[in-house]
């Protein structure tokens, strides 16, 4: 399908704990999966269009990103996905939109969010993709499942790589819904050019 393809927060503690606190602070806290998910689906509620993504977004909370403070992984993305992404649309004569990134802090973690468009061959692609990049917890496929109320179409889940994809999206109209989890170590992490906790939805229109 079109455009299928196209694919921290340090914290210094100054005052003295505990000798329990110390213990505490040990413990890797768990991740905020739901309210991550939450913030998404509320974030990219509306993507018929690019316009319409980002008015959702800005309506949501989601702040522009300033591109001065981007981390190198986003963008390192962001130049693939522009460079790889913009080849393979002109290919097919169509034209690939300006991207926009959104960011917001959701439980202590830097979130952000990349909106992109396509068109080629009388159809619009619409994508919203969710980042935390370097994160080492991820959101689990029963999480995901729980949350959305249905099991997905397609699993991979080996070596620590974790993609799934449900058909229909997240939203009423909307094509897919991705979840993604690429450890630091990952091979694929060449392929996708992130690692960490990823989160897509595409809506696929007919231009009249």
């Amino acid at each position: 399908m079109l455009g299928a393809s196209l694919l921290g927060t340090v914290l210094a503690l100054a005052a003295p704990v505990s000798a329990q606190g110390a213990a505490l602070l040990t413990e890797e806290a768990p991740y905020p999966a739901v309210a991550i998910l939450d913030a998404f689906k509320t974030g990219c509620g509306a993507i018929e269009n690019q316009a319409a993504a980002s008015q959702s977004l800005t309506a949501a909370g989601w702040q522009i990103a300033d591109p001065a403070f981007y981390p190198t992984a986003l963008t390192q993305f962001l130049v693939f996905a522009q460079d790889a992404g913009g080849q393979a649309v002109r290919a097919q004569g169509g034209a690939m939109s300006e991207m926009e990134i959104f960011e917001r802090d959701i439980k202590s973690e830097r979130v952000f969010i990349v909106l992109s468009e396509v068109i080629a061959n009388g159809a619009r692609v619409s994508g919203c993709r969710l980042f935390d990049l370097g994160e080492e917890r991820r959101i689990t496929l029963e999480q995901a499942q729980d949350w959305l109320g249905r099991e997905p179409l397609t699993v991979v889940d080996r070596e620590g790589v974790l993609i799934a994809d449900w058909e229909p999206g997240l939203m009423p109209g909307q094509d897919s819904f991705q979840l993604f989890f690429i450890p630091s170590d990952s091979p694929l992490k060449q392929a996708t050019k992130f690692d960490g906790v990823a989160l897509k939805s595409d809506t696929v229109g007919v231009i009249e």
